[in-house]
């Protein structure tokens, strides 16, 4: 890119001509100020000595800026209109502003050093009058407007007219309808300076530049400013293809404007009640005779109208309870990875020792019923008795079951045992077993 060799400073004071000297390329990218006379002065001096200018708008042109660039811009015949250039069919971009412009070249000189197409010999006024020369510009005036295909976002048209060239158009798919959107300028002083004038800023912005061709037609840009010998073509310069301005009336604001028709009449008439027209309405009884009449006519009884009771059809049928029960489905079992699958298939020693680890001493009522459940026990009982102590009066019960039964000394004093084991009193013993008996009782109370 040429801007590569370049050192770009940035202008933030008041333009004169001094400080525009050391400059080769002077750019202003939407101003939004005011110029005075004085940098008018000093810009049309830097232009005179050799200066370059490269001036970027946006929508709306200068009125949207609140700046006065147009008046510095007509002195070279351009102009920045109060508009906006949109898309009238989508193509690639949503939104309209962003115009993608196919067919808007409209000097080939501009395709030519963008290396689009091939040079041709620069054409002159005398071969612009030959048969010859006619017929290679229009072969080549398609070629030449799609060679370079760029976005133009957010810009507005311009009014170009001599000693400017018109150089890019809004092309054949652009509301303006083939409008110009840059325009080139070559001073006709000794060092020739140029000025360029585009209507969108947008266009060299980063989230643009690398969009379509919009760096090659940046490149052409930085071209024509910095190199002397771009020249255009002055075939293309002088017969630009640019349709001309076409003024349609405001429709919605001209009917909020109305105004009445003024015409000669007739003078009125001393009486008034001349202009009005009776035969048009009246309100009176000469037609009551002959609607009585109309009854013995049509041999109907002369009485009051009788009122008919409608009678309305219902749309829908009356409904009927359902004979049969709505089915519901089941709910899906749940899946097989909501199963803690470890508590399933491990032993009962492992666990214990789990539910031991897990538990402390303010726990304990919690490790017993666990316990039960991890021993079986809590199966063995029902189901309103199976807190810890019925879990513990259980294993007791069950303790002394079988040392009773297997040790020597117990088996006279024992008489008998309930059907039910935790019925209360569920034991009666003997005479030698009654101290046994109690101390039992007083172990599972406590």
């Amino acid at each position: 890119m040429h801007l590569k060799n370049w050192k770009i400073s940035n202008h933030r004071e008041e333009i004169t001509a001094e400080r525009l000297t050391p400059f080769r390329v002077f750019i202003i990218a939407n101003p939004r100020e005011k110029f005075t006379a004085g940098e008018y002065e000093a810009m049309k001096r830097y232009i005179d000595n050799g200066g370059s200018i490269l001036l970027t708008l946006n929508e709306g042109g200068e009125g949207r800026q609140m700046t006065n660039v147009n008046t510095f811009l007509k002195t070279y015949g351009v102009e920045v209109n109060e508009d906006s250039v949109i898309r009238a069919a989508y193509y690639k971009y949503f939104y309209p502003k962003e115009a993608l412009i196919l067919d808007g070249v409209l000097n080939r000189a501009v395709a030519e050093n963008a290396h689009l197409i091939a040079a041709t010999t620069p054409a002159t006024k005398t071969n612009k009058k030959s048969q010859n020369a006619v017929v290679v510009d229009k072969s080549l005036r398609a070629q030449v407007a799609r060679s370079l295909e760029f976005v133009y976002p957010f810009g507005a048209s311009l009014n170009v007219q001599p000693p400017s060239v018109s150089v890019l158009s809004t092309g054949t798919t652009c509301l303006p309808c083939q409008k110009a959107i840059c325009a080139f300028y070559t001073s006709p002083s000794k060092n020739g300076g140029r000025l360029c004038v585009c209507g969108s800023t947008m266009i060299f912005h980063d989230s643009y530049l690398d969009k379509e061709q919009n760096r090659r037609l940046l490149d052409v840009i930085v071209e024509f400013l910095t190199n002397s010998s771009f020249r255009l073509n002055e075939i293309d310069a002088e017969v630009p293809d640019i349709s001309d301005e076409s003024l349609s009336p405001d429709l919605i604001a001209m009917s909020e404007m109305l105004k009445c028709s003024l015409h000669d009449v007739e003078e009125l008439p001393k009486d008034v009640r001349k202009l009005l027209d009776t035969q048009l309405y009246n309100l009176d009884l000469t037609l009551i005779p002959k609607m009585v009449r109309a009854y013995d006519e049509l041999q109907m009884k002369h009485e009051p109208l009788s009122l008919i009771k409608p009678q309305f059809e219902v749309p829908m049928p009356a409904l009927k309870p359902a004979v049969y029960t709505p089915i519901f489905r089941d709910c899906e079992p749940p899946a097989l990875e909501l199963f803690d699958l470890e508590d399933y298939f491990a032993s009962e020693t492992s666990r214990l020792n789990q539910l031991t680890n897990k538990c402390s001493e303010q726990d304990l009522e919690l490790f017993i019923k666990e316990f039960g459940n991890i021993a079986g026990i809590s199966s063995r009982m029902p189901t309103d008795q199976r807190g810890a102590k019925q879990i513990l009066e259980f294993i007791v019960t069950q303790l002394f079951e079988f040392k009773r039964m297997y040790q020597p000394g117990m088996e006279d004093d024992y008489i008998g045992v309930h059907d039910n084991p935790l019925d209360s009193g569920r034991y009666t013993f003997g005479a030698g077993g009654a101290a046994a008996a109690s101390n039992f009782d007083r172990l599972v109370v406590d």
